[in-house]
């Protein structure tokens, strides 16, 4: 049985359900399973597989609304979830965008299955790789995660859609000589995309590079962050942009005309492209900045309705949630790729921050971040003191204006949501 077979009965439950009490609906079920390998030091494995499966309902009619949501693929948890919703109506606009705007931007095709097998040789090949690589750096843990996912929509007007999402995730846990232990991550779209020579050498690179020294002086500066840095700053970035409210001070923010971030949710670039948004309207691409400004933002259709913003920016973090505008699968374009030699020249006097050490912590209201990383202080575009843990501090508003250049070195990764990126440089930031 296919995963798309295996969300029918709920679909069917909750539509015929909804549809006896004459109010406008929406039907939404997920089937997500995911494989975990981990091996540590000694060799030895560990398996788990997980797996979420549920529906949700929208009601709308007469002025009210409504949202539930039941674990279960069977057609019992689909009226569980529909009577529910029906439970919850309260006085609310209208949430569901009409049958004409709902379709799909293309097919995605279904994702095969965990090879556990695929799995054990990639941890084996990475064991070997790291025993073999100059530095003394010790894999003390490798995890990979290899996940699918199969989404449904239905609505009482007759509209019907599918979606397959899939990818793979390595994290590596790495003790370098001297210094804090490391922690890598990897994301590619299947395992074979991830090189274990490859993985192993970059892994060993960035654990060698920061192992010793003292903090730096608190110091506004500029600086370099790796891919694995950026990243989580750029999620970070485009949900705190998700959560602005649409005025002008928004629309006067400056923007470095280096940026241009993008939600590509219809791909074929990024990790995580889907043929729709989370309310199923046709995925299209969001251009959040570029040009030197602010440009899309993220919408639901019941937001879009309050504030005249185009609707396409709908999320949904599981079944248990209805849908929320935020990011999908951002992708950091470099217009103007420029390679590490000349990125270290331009960076001049500043720091390289190589690899994060815990998550983006956000103030929302005043949109100020920080965020933990090894990193090396570079002078004259040479690398010359170490710093296992610096603390990297600014704003939302700091960061947009502050990018001077990107890199050639993109690489992608599964975070709150999926995010592609280069290396950025950035002026003016705070280190300490």
């Amino acid at each position: 049985m296919s995963h798309t077979d295996r969300l029918l009965p709920a679909l069917q439950g909750a539509s015929e359900e909804l549809a006896r009490h004459g109010v406008r609906f929406e039907v939404f079920a997920r089937l997500g399973e995911s494989a975990h390998l981990v091996r540590d030091q000694d060799g030895a494995l560990e398996r788990r597989t997980t797996r979420e499966l549920g529906v949700a309902c929208r009601a709308s009619g007469r002025g009210r609304a409504g949202f539930a949501a039941a674990a279960g693929g069977a057609a019992r948890a689909g009226r569980q979830a529909a009577l529910a919703a029906l439970d919850a109506l309260l006085p609310a606009p209208d949430p569901l965008p009409p049958r004409a705007l709902l379709g799909s931007s293309g097919s995605a095709l279904e994702h095969p299955a965990a090879d556990p097998a695929a799995q054990e040789a990639l941890t084996r090949e990475l064991a070997e790789a790291f025993a073999a690589a100059p530095g003394r750096a010790v894999l003390v843990q490798v995890r990979v995660l290899t996940g699918t996912s199969t989404a449904a929509l239905a609505t009482g007007e007759g509209f019907h859609a599918t979606a397959h999402a899939g990818g793979s995730v390595v994290e590596l846990l790495v003790a370098p000589p001297e210094g804090p232990w490391r922690h890598f991550h990897f994301a590619a779209p299947t395992l074979a995309d991830l090189r274990p020579d490859e993985v192993t050498r970059r892994a060993v690179e960035a654990a060698l590079l920061a192992t010793t020294g003292g903090a730096p002086e608190r110091q506004l500066t500029d600086v370099l962050l790796a891919p694995a840095v950026a990243a989580p700053l750029v999620v970070a970035l485009a949900q705190h942009l998700a959560r602005e409210p649409a005025d002008d001070a928004w629309a006067r923010i400056r923007v470095a005309s280096a940026w241009h971030l993008v939600d590509e949710r219809p791909g074929p670039t990024g990790l995580l492209p889907l043929p729709w948004d989370g309310e199923g309207l046709p995925a299209r691409r969001l251009v959040l900045a570029s040009g030197g400004r602010l440009r899309e933002r993220f919408a639901t259709w019941e937001l879009s309705q309050r504030t005249g913003l185009p609707p396409g920016g709908a999320v949904r973090p599981s079944y248990r949630h209805p849908p929320v505008p935020g990011p999908a699968n951002l992708v950091v374009l470099a217009e103007t790729a420029v390679s590490q030699p000349e990125l270290l020249r331009l960076l001049n006097a500043g720091f390289y921050l190589a690899v994060p050490a815990g998550p983006v912590r956000v103030e929302p209201v005043t949109g100020r971040f920080a965020l933990r990383a090894a990193a090396v202080a570079v002078r004259d575009g040479r690398p010359t003191t170490a710093h296992p843990l610096v603390e990297l501090r600014g704003s939302f508003p700091r960061l947009l204006r502050g990018l001077a250049a990107t890199g050639g070195d993109t690489e992608s990764f599964s975070l709150a949501g999926a995010v592609t990126t280069p290396s950025l440089l950035v002026r003016r930031l705070e280190v300490a």
